[in-house]
């Protein structure tokens, strides 16, 4: 029965499956990540120049490929991606076995890497197909969840694979773990995808038509200011944060804390960011996004403002309770990485969701690589206690900013941005709207009788001329309700006013039913039915 709290997004079969394949991925990356450590620094005894190597070869692609990947994760299946993409890297995983030195590991670790580019943006595509908007946050939290979980516990059982089996054995688990992924995501069941390949057409008017793909996820982002701002405030985040992160050992000298309460401070940081997680997908649809948003920004800069203004003025106070300000510190800055995925995802037409993930994610990206370096250098120019206030002060006053800044209506993409309609009539966050309360009307899609995919009735999809509801108190009454049966594939084309007011009085427990019976009959009968929006009726 699907509920509103932290494991609402559980009563969906298809984000199970989806969720179940992401946990044994990311438990694998970190034993993956230990492994490689491991087989460089000790056993190659490559030094600090391998470790370097390593990391720029995990970060490469990202900056590269990742905005070129996008464009192919909307033109291609995604449930085919993902499990090609996880196939692909069991294999790359493997290959280490067999590496004789580290040319060659780095060689794979590239294209494991690129192939992960690919993975991601498909990911989060097929979140937005198998989830109702209504359990969009309440995803995101327990993806931020399982991630910092396996910061923990990962490393931790890389650790212990390392000492039964050594490097190699742990690949062997790590392709395992892709081996397994692709098997739980190959029983997904999703909409047949819109022709989106290549064609027949001659080469060069596919390399024409593959750029002009990717420029409409750099306009769409440039044009929405959704997203502007959500790419704005986690890139200050990722870069102030890292800048501070990379000097907390320093930090803890500064601060009179003895080393040995390094271990707990990091740990400190990880479990706040756990609890993070849980009390945004538990709670957090009670908040508007943006203040939410804007919330957790300036609180995390009030927090290591305090640590830097003590570091100034040589403050100091029992070490253990540093511990609680660690952990507020990764409290307060999961809120914006869960804010973020969720605007992002509200805010993007689902044609558009590959694409516009992999543009939102290159600046950050950039800013996670120099973020050590400036602070780093900054620390010697001006001082520790001075970055850190800085930074502090820097982060907080941004919250307000991006508080003072957020958006007092709907924000869609730029009139032409994707051939479709004019700004006003795309999927963005009002300012006035609560997380999972009812959507703008404007926003809220409706399916057309020839439509080519149930992906015409998911949020998201911009609505073209003809396809809205008939009059406008038809659309002032798609609240939720209609909202996430939409989301499920249903059509309301050619419903009455009648009809669409008792949909929109349904319970949540209601409209979870009708989607799940929607979702069993459609992955059982999709292969025998030629039109699936011809299953019968309004709702089927």
């Amino acid at each position: 029965m699907a509920g509103t709290g932290f494991f609402s997004a559980l009563s969906h079969r298809q984000y199970r499956l989806l969720f179940a394949g992401h946990v044994l991925s990311s438990f694998g990356d970190w034993i993956d990540f230990v492994a490689l450590v491991s087989l460089v620094a000790y056993r190659w005894d490559a030094g600090a120049g391998g470790l370097a190597a390593v990391s720029a070869a995990a970060a490469v692609p990202w900056l590269v490929l990742a905005p070129l990947s996008g464009v192919w994760a909307d033109r291609l299946p995604q449930k085919q991606v993902m499990i090609a993409c996880d196939l692909a890297r069991a294999a790359l995983v493997l290959g280490y076995l067999l590496a004789p030195g580290l040319p060659v590991l780095l060689t794979l670790l590239v294209a494991k890497v690129a192939v992960g580019t690919l993975f991601l943006p498909a990911q989060q595509s097929t979140l937005t197909l198998v989830v109702p908007k209504s359990s969009l946050l309440a995803a995101n939290s327990l993806s931020g969840f399982v991630t910092q979980v396996c910061k923990v516990a990962g490393p931790a059982l890389g650790g212990v694979l390392l000492a039964v089996a050594g490097p190699h054995g742990a690949f062997v688990v790590d392709a395992a773990t892709f081996a397994a992924s692709a098997l739980i995501l190959s029983r997904l069941r999703l909409p047949q995808r819109a022709a989106g390949g290549a064609g027949s057409g001659a080469e060069a008017a596919e390399r024409g038509r593959f750029r002009r793909e990717l420029r409409e996820g750099f306009v769409f982002v440039l044009g929405n200011r959704v997203l502007l701002i959500a790419v704005a405030s986690l890139s200050a985040t990722v870069f102030l944060v890292l800048a501070f992160d990379t000097l907390s050992p320093l930090v803890l000298i500064e601060l009179g804390v003895a080393k040995s309460l390094y271990g707990p401070a990091i740990a400190a940081v990880a479990v706040g960011a756990v609890a993070g997680t849980v009390l945004v997908g538990q709670w957090g649809r009670r908040w508007n996004a943006f203040v939410l948003l804007a919330a957790s920004q300036a609180a995390t800069g009030i927090l290591i403002a305090l640590v830097g203004t003590a570091a100034l003025t040589g403050f100091r106070m029992a070490p253990a309770l540093w511990l609680p300000v660690a952990g507020g510190i990764g409290l307060c800055s999961t809120g914006i990485l869960v804010v973020f995925l969720y605007l992002v995802q509200r805010s993007t037409p689902q044609e558009l969701m590959g694409r516009v993930h992999t543009v939102v994610n290159v600046v950050p990206t950039v800013l996670q690589i120099s973020a050590p370096l400036v602070g780093a250098a900054l620390a010697v120019w001006i001082g520790l206690g001075w970055v850190l206030t800085g930074a502090g002060l820097g982060l907080a006053a941004l919250g307000a900013l991006f508080l003072w800044l957020r958006p007092a209506d709907t924000a869609g993409p730029p009139a032409g941005a994707t051939g479709g309609p004019p700004a006003d009539e795309t999927t963005g966050v009002p300012a006035d709207e609560r997380l999972g309360g009812p959507a703008e009307p404007s926003a809220t899609p409706t399916e057309s009788a020839g439509a080519d995919s149930p992906d015409d009735a998911r949020p998201g999809r911009p609505v073209g001329p003809g396809r809205q509801f008939g009059s406008r108190k038809k659309a002032d009454m798609a609240n939720e309700s209609i909202e996430a049966l939409a989301a499920g594939g249903h059509s309301f084309e050619g419903a009455s006013e009648e009809q669409l007011a008792v949909i929109a009085d349904l319970s949540p427990e209601e409209v979870e039913v009708i989607n799940s019976i929607k979702a069993r009959l459609s992955g059982e009968v999709a292969a025998h039915v030629a039109d699936q929006n011809t299953v019968g009726g309004l709702v089927w």
